[in-house]
């Protein structure tokens, strides 16, 4: 009898055990799976933006477009201005250049101009004479009747340097062009602008004395032996390539060219 209710409360105590843990099984499993779904939806909830960070994203990105607007701004605008001083340092390197060849490229040539048996005559203001140089053709061009001018500006702003060039072809097209006033033309390239003054000066030879001057006026039945260009910029800047005085020696080589 103690056998047996042993037995029997065996068997009865294991198939409630059982079932407890059947029941307990399936509690732990619906609340898992509550838990699941509780952390799904927690996720779902912090997987979206606020409509503050919204605002706050939107505004660091128009402040960050607008900075980078205003530093390509300042950017180009440099680079515009640099490129503007170059090209203008290499225009004023490139006039005094030209202006040196002209003056270096004198030719003796004999023809009458005002007066004078010589191609060549000058003042403060005008100077015209016979070159090999040529700005459209360089030193290997046909040569040039040169008419150098410092013309005063209209608006008496300043003065600036001009030259006109007309082919030489013989003593005709010399005496052509000096019996003309000189003005300027269409054709005119103005080799300098906004300067303070410029004339032209000339070194002549003392017979008494012997010793070198420099004249304003050269109607001498002769060559001068050398030529100024004086010039001085209205504004001087800084860091900048300006007009500068040129003095050039004048060595004739050949004693007539006609």
């Amino acid at each position: 009898m103690r056998g047996r209710g042993r037995g029997g409360c065996g068997r009865g105590c294991l198939l409630a055990g059982a079932a407890t843990r059947d029941i307990a099984s399936v509690g732990a499993g619906r609340l898992g799976a509550r838990r699941q779904a509780i952390a799904a939806r927690r996720a779902r909830g912090q997987a979206g933006v606020t409509l503050l960070e919204l605002l706050m994203a939107v505004t660091l990105f128009a402040l960050l477009t607008v900075s980078s607007g205003i530093v390509l701004r300042v950017a180009f605008t440099s680079m515009n201005v640099i490129e503007a001083k170059v090209d203008l340092d290499r225009r004023v390197n490139g006039s005094q250049r030209a202006l040196d060849q002209m003056l270096h490229g004198i030719m003796a040539v004999q023809g009458a101009c005002a007066g004078v048996p010589v191609a060549f005559q000058g003042t403060e203001s005008v100077m015209r004479f016979v070159s090999s140089y040529s700005l459209q053709e360089g030193s290997r061009g046909r040569p040039q009747i040169v008419e150098l001018m410092s013309q005063q500006k209209t608006d008496g702003t300043g003065f600036r340097l001009v030259v006109n060039e007309y082919p030489y072809i013989g003593r005709a097209s010399l005496a052509m062009v000096c019996s003309q006033p000189p003005q300027v033309r269409q054709s005119s390239f103005i080799l300098a602008d906004q300067l303070a003054y410029c004339r032209f000066l000339f070194k002549a030879l003392d017979p008494g004395s012997g010793s070198e001057t420099w004249v304003s006026t050269w109607m001498i039945p002769a060559w001068p032996r050398g030529v100024r260009v004086e010039m001085q910029p209205r504004k001087v800047g800084e860091n900048r390539l300006q007009s500068a005085t040129l003095s050039v020696p004048i060595v004739v080589r050949r004693a007539q060219i006609e």
